[in-house]
């Protein structure tokens, strides 16, 4: 042995039982650290991913530049690619025509592709010449194009431009409405046969700047420079937002919650390790002031104690590091069985190169910092400690065992617990932070719910809309599609919109819908008063009190002016909301289709809805738009919905794996901290039990004492956290959507559950090891 640092080496291998809590609170530090870390990551990629895949990779669009400024944009050092595309026409309406419907056409450069995932090629590909084009899968399916074939476009003026079809584009939103044909055509198609028609405004260039300039700083120079007025210059504000590039101040207050978050998570490390590190030392007490009889001063006891807790980390690190990268294998998975759509760029064995060094990094930090009060306390043991034989048992004593209120094992256990006021702040506050965190972090399900909304139940996959809101689509057409084996369910609507009534004295213009039996049954969440079974059967309606502009009460009657003549109906109950969208300062009444029938005489529907089995494809979806025709609206709300679902899906699943990890780790400190405190008193207990104490009473003693740490830890933690809880509320919902704080009752529940759940078993556990041993090895264990 060269140095009395390799003591360090050798200890470890003698003590490696004793110290397995020790290492384990370092495991389970470097786990939560790291895995918070890496869903926090894994999420930021997945939405950026999906932003990409939605918007694009684009950060800026210039709109209505010239042509010169255009080209001092592109020739910028921080622009990483820059395109321009060219609304020729949206195809609303009408300037071009292909077969009698109408076009949308987009001109673009080719490499705008590469930014706008979006434009995706079933065949062939980006149109290489000024004669060809790519056209939309709706014009194939319809018109029976394949590549190689002529498509020609007719404008208002009767002007015909025929193209060579190059590829098939999938429908997309970026190349138009739903029920315009999408041609897509190079900027040289622009320049040769549009440019008499197309302005300035037509044109705008999308600019994908460097990862690490100052996008915000770029732009503000680029607008002053060129003198651009930034009212024209658009941004992707969401993959700003998500790549800390966005000077938003909703978005700033996120990142500060996101820090101190981030801080919290680093204390509770910071606790958890120095509590269990102060039993480890209490235990040794002997063995450091025989190293100070041997001539070691503070300082070398100080680096002992250091050197030790980072040898720990040696092997504990990776530990903790390998079980958060299994956590976000897992995470990673799941998002891509939920949402392939929109997840099946995240790799399913992906390693978050942050969050491991936010968990070496923190778990060092965490480590070293843990480590100063336990090396501090070594260090002042004396060398007549040693020597007494009594070491770790020669305490202060403030007082007696009060045992007037308890039996004198609880009380023992009571004074056991606030014995040592470090010992007890650490314990009970490392269970604090464990209520702290997860109260800190559940204002983020509010948040959730309210920025991304989840996907209803009554969500239609594919709308055929009336064109004037009129009852004009045949019912004949909901059984067809019934019939189809690709559609799931078929649910229409009738509406009678603007009729006027009347209703307690006032005169109000009402918008009378009907619901059949699938929505009915979705309605039952959003019933509020009065009976939903009376409106299903016809015997009234039901009022819908979301944006109403005035509310009503049940049983109240309301006269409605038909063209048949007058009608009277109750109200039968209030909802809070409905399955369509409903305008503000509207009045909405919810019937049956029978007492639609009988008030309106109309049997036909406005809207008909379709929601589809698994694996339908877009040509089901072009035979089922043949099949509506060109009299009514067909609205494709499949990729709307994936985006949802898989929004919603990603968030929730880091949102709640953030509280499990939480929850698992309030779990195991308990259980690890009460284990190591029994540890480091295992020679009292020998005593108790020699002078005959029995098995139960030290199993009340240390249930006692436990008790003792929980307890104090709830009440300290549950005060703090709602503290905490409030003002996170506050910069997250209150600022943003107005909802006042309540009082979060269910998770406060939920952790206090589990706390006291994890504090039984923490009693079992040792109680059954002291139970099990014999007096005299219970004395003499170290």
């Amino acid at each position: 042995m060269k140095s009395y640092l390799d003591l360090v080496r050798i200890s470890a291998k003698i003590r490696r039982k004793q110290s397995r809590m020790t290492r384990l609170c370092i495991v389970l530090a470097v786990f939560l650290v790291a895995a918070i870390f890496s869903m926090a990551d894994m999420e930021i990629q997945s939405q950026i991913y999906q932003v990409i895949q939605s918007n694009g990779s684009w950060h800026a669009a210039f709109q209505g530049i010239d042509g010169q400024q255009e080209k001092l944009i592109r020739a910028r050092a921080e622009a990483e690619n820059a395109a321009s595309y060219t609304m020729v026409s949206d195809g609303t309406e009408g300037d071009y025509l292909i077969e009698g419907t109408s076009a949308a056409v987009m001109g673009m450069d080719e490499n705008l592709t590469e930014m706008m995932p979006a434009v995706r090629f079933q065949e062939g590909g980006f149109p290489d010449s000024a004669d060809e084009a790519a056209v939309t899968e709706s014009v194939r399916g319809q018109l029976g194009l394949e590549i190689g074939d002529t498509v020609h476009l007719t404008s208002s003026a009767g002007e015909e431009l025929s193209l060579t079809v190059a590829g098939v584009l999938e429908d997309d939103s970026v190349m138009g409405g739903e029920n315009a044909f999408g041609l897509l055509i190079n900027s040289k198609a622009v320049d040769k046969y549009f440019s008499n028609t197309v302005e300035s405004g037509d044109v705008t260039l999308l600019v994908q700047f460097h990862r690490f300039c100052n996008i915000q700083k770029t732009l503000d120079d680029i607008c002053g420079e060129l003198g651009i007025d930034p009212a024209l210059v658009g941004t992707n504000a969401r993959l700003l937002a998500l790549q800390f590039q966005s000077n938003d101040s909703g978005i700033t207050g996120l990142y500060s919650v996101a820090a101190v978050l981030a801080v919290l998570v680093t204390v509770a490390g910071v606790l958890m390790i120095s509590s269990s590190m102060n039993s480890s030392v209490a235990r040794r007490t002997q063995f450091f002031g025989m190293m100070r009889c041997l001539g070691a001063d503070q300082r070398q006891v100080r680096r002992l104690v250091r050197s030790e807790a980072l040898n720990w980390c040696r092997t504990a690190i990776p530990i903790g590091l390998g079980m958060s990268v299994l956590v976000v294998w897992a995470l990673c998975a799941m998002l891509r069985a939920i949402s392939p759509t929109y997840f099946n760029g995240l790799p399913v064995f992906g390693v978050s190169w942050p969050g491991l060094a936010a968990g070496v990094l923190v778990g060092l930090v965490t480590v070293l910092l843990a480590a100063r009060s336990p090396a501090k306390r070594a260090a002042k043991v004396s060398p007549l400690t040693a020597v007494s034989e009594n070491a770790g048992s020669a305490r202060q004593v403030r007082g007696a065992v009060h045992t007037r209120l308890f039996h004198i094992e609880t009380a023992l256990g009571i004074h056991h617990a606030a014995g040592s006021r470090k010992n007890f702040l650490l314990m009970a506050g490392s269970f604090a932070f464990s209520i702290i965190l997860f109260l800190s972090f559940s204002p983020a399900v509010d948040f959730m719910n309210h920025a991304i909304k989840p996907l209803r139940p009554s969500a239609p996959d594919l709308s055929v809309v009336s064109q004037d809101n009129t009852c004009s689509i045949p019912r004949e057409l909901a059984e067809e599609l019934r019939d189809n084996p690709v559609i799931k369910k078929v649910y229409g609507r009738s509406f009678a919109c603007a009729v006027p009534a009347r209703a307690g004295g006032e005169e109000i213009q009402i918008d009378l819908v009907s619901y059949e039996e699938n929505q009915f049954r979705w309605a039952e969440d959003a019933a509020a008063q009065g009976s939903l079974a009376d409106a299903e059967a016809g015997k009234g309606v039901m009022a819908v009190k979301m944006n109403a502009a005035r509310e009503f009460s049940v049983g109240e009657e309301i006269e409605i002016d038909f063209t048949s003549g007058t009608k009277t109906v109750n109200v039968s109950g209030v909802l809070n909301e409905s399955v369509f969208h409903v305008s503000d300062g509207s009045t909405v009444l919810i019937c049956s289709e029978e007492l639609f029938r009988e008030l309106t005489g109309q049997t036909d529907y406005t809207v008909i809805d379709v929601q589809f089995q698994r694996g339908v494809t877009d040509r089901d979806v072009e035979k089922i738009r043949a099949l509506a025709g060109d009299s009514f609206t067909v609205e494709d709300n499949r990729e709307d919905n994936s985006e949802v679902r898989g929004a919603y899906y990603s968030f929730a699943l880091f949102l709640y794996g953030f509280l499990a990890v939480i929850t698992l780790i309030s779990v195991f400190n308990i259980i690890n901290s009460i284990s190591m405190s029994v540890s480091a008193r295992i020679q009292q207990y020998g005593a108790m039990r020699a002078i005959g104490m029995s098995s139960s009473q030290l199993l009340r003693m240390i249930a006692a004492e436990a008790v003792t740490y929980v307890v104090w830890g709830m009440i300290a933690g549950c005060a703090a956290g709602l503290l905490l809880n409030w003002k996170i509320f506050g910069l997250l919902v209150t600022d943003r959507w107005g909802d006042p704080w309540y009082v979060p009752v269910s998770a406060i529940a939920v952790i206090l559950a589990v706390m006291t759940a994890a504090a039984v078993a923490a009693v079992k556990i040792p109680a059954r090891q002291i139970r099990e041993m014999s007096v005299a090895d219970t004395i003499s264990a170290m």
